[in-house]
């Protein structure tokens, strides 16, 4: 108790104002992030990236940054600068946002620069974790307030993501040299948290025999926790939450494609290893280098995501605890996962006279759930802890500070109890893959992006190029094609098949020019 007597009288005059100042920063860490990126979220759905990328920004104004002493590079401009190189730095978050909003909106090498930033941070995170792995693990400072004060380095599945969204762009760019460093570190980084995980349950496990936590994931479902959303089919045939089927794919197209047969099959056998039951994977695999493209055609990787990545959301539980030597039902916040619910995957698209099936390889959705699974046990430790610690600092407020000292630590305490909500929200809820051999050229596609809606374009096929990979993202009722947005729908909504046939063949429109956005009437 003297510490918590100490703890009292040196903080209990800041209490208040740090309440008040964190209420108004857009950057604190009690902040509701998935609030704060709705606006965002729906302007990417409208096709507006220039205004969601002001949108990011002006979320993202630092409370120690006038904007006039910002950092700038030998030339003046403006520096980008991470939460690591100053207070007034941006967190991996706004680089996440800031790289997909990028991609979308055709500057793929503002893209990677973001992302390189961003990747930054998680690289920190790793040399850390190589360096002092109890130190990491521990994260004291988390005990005190509530887990939004942690640094945010990324959830495991969107460490991965963001290697291999790099080894995308590095691609899109001809980078190919960058893009096999990426592939490598994508191996590595998975082999790093896997390892994370496992050093820090055995931690958390000593950490609650010590601190007398019995509390476990069942006592929270009994007391009204959702805990069957993070139990289902999907979830559980999961490896884990955070390997990426589609990263070790796109090493097989890599190699494939530059003629390294011998390692673009370990890429194919990762894949499959984590979708064991997808067709297109086992295809590759059984016959890797085989079914080249003639010389008029290219090998063609779509890369089709859909929707929203899901939201994590506070939600307060009673759970009963030993509080001053008596039981107590007290309510105490944990995070849920709450999906977007837009993902709509096609089953097929047709490209020219070619109707390719289209599967899915990542379910984000399912990662996130199946990755707070596995933190449930830690965050249930780390919180009631620190429900027992302000227990505690409330009570000696109480007895040195009167009414008034309860009041202040006690409003500090239901301030802070809420669940960690940050997550990279900009990512797509499902990516799948479509692959073939196409002829070069102008080829026209139609894409379903709702059962009865389609829509149609055209995309440019290079069989001069070394690889040809296009990226399409169906979000609400824009679509993004390659480097260029095209928003809208066709006029065969609600067709029947007869319908849809005889649209098909009608004449296409001119294609929009790269970087344009138009109507697709």
């Amino acid at each position: 108790m003297r510490i918590f007597r100490s703890f009292f009288h040196s903080w209990s005059p800041v209490l208040a104002g740090a309440l008040l100042l964190l209420a108004g920063c857009a950057g604190n860490p009690l902040r509701s992030y998935d609030n704060e990126m709705q606006d965002t979220l729906s302007l990417v759905r409208a096709g507006d990236v220039d205004q969601a990328l002001r949108q990011l920004e002006r979320n993202n104004v630092s409370l120690f940054s006038s904007g006039e002493d910002a950092e700038r590079d030998a030339n003046g401009n403006r520096k980008e600068v991470s939460a690591l190189d100053s207070v007034s730095g941006k967190d991996i978050l706004y680089y996440f946002e800031k790289g997909e909003l990028h991609r979308l909106g055709n500057d793929i090498a503002k893209s990677r620069d973001s992302w390189l930033m961003a990747d930054e941070i998680v690289r920190t995170w790793e040399d850390e974790y190589r360096a002092n792995p109890a130190k990491v693990i521990g994260e004291a400072g988390a005990f005190l307030i509530n887990d939004r004060v942690r640094r945010y380095d990324g959830q495991d599945y969107e460490k991965v993501f963001l290697s291999a969204r790099l080894t995308l762009d590095h691609i899109l760019l001809g980078n190919f040299d960058h893009a096999r460093v990426e592939m490598k570190k994508t191996f590595e980084r998975e082999k790093l948290i896997e390892s994370f995980r496992e050093k820090e349950y055995d931690k958390i496990k000593e950490g609650q025999k010590e601190q007398g936590v019995t509390t476990t994931t069942a006592d929270l479902a009994k007391n009204g926790y959702p805990l069957d959303e993070l139990d289902n089919p999907e979830v559980r045939a999961l490896k884990n939450g955070f390997q990426n089927a589609f990263a070790h794919y796109l090493a097989g197209y890599f190699f494939e494609t530059t003629g390294e047969y011998s390692l673009a099959e370990p890429g194919y056998r990762n894949a499959l290893a984590l979708r064991p039951n997808s067709r297109l994977i086992r295809a590759k695999l059984n016959k890797v280098g085989q079914n080249r493209p003639g010389k008029a055609e290219a090998d063609v990787l779509f890369v089709l995501e859909s929707g929203f990545a899901p939201a994590r959301k506070s939600i307060t539980v009673p759970i009963p605890i030993r509080l001053n030597q008596r039981w107590m039902a007290t309510p105490l916040s944990f995070p849920v996962i709450r999906s977007e619910g837009g993902g709509y995957m096609p089953p097929e698209i047709q490209v020219g006279n070619a109707r390719l099936p289209v599967e899915t390889l990542v379910d984000v959705d399912a990662m996130a759930r199946r990755l707070l699974k596995d933190q449930l046990p830690g965050i249930i430790g780390r919180t009631v802890v620190r429900a027992i610690a302000k227990s505690a600092l409330q009570y000696q407020a109480q007895k040195h500070g009167g009414a008034i000292g309860g009041i202040v630590t006690g409003l500090f305490s239901v301030v802070t109890e809420q669940a960690d909500e940050r997550a990279w929200r900009t990512l797509p809820e499902r990516l799948a893959i479509a692959r073939a051999n196409l002829p070069g050229g102008d080829l026209a596609i139609e894409i379903p992006v709702a059962p009865g809606r389609v829509f149609r374009g055209r995309i440019r096929v290079d069989p001069g190029q070394a690889m040809n990979v296009i990226p399409i993202r169906i979000v609400g009722g824009t679509v993004y094609v390659g480097n260029s947005i095209m928003t809208g729908q066709d006029d065969a909504v609600n067709t029947t098949p007869e319908e849809g046939a005889k649209a098909r063949k009608a004449p296409k429109k001119t294609p929009a020019s790269a970087g344009k956005r138009r109507k697709v009437m």
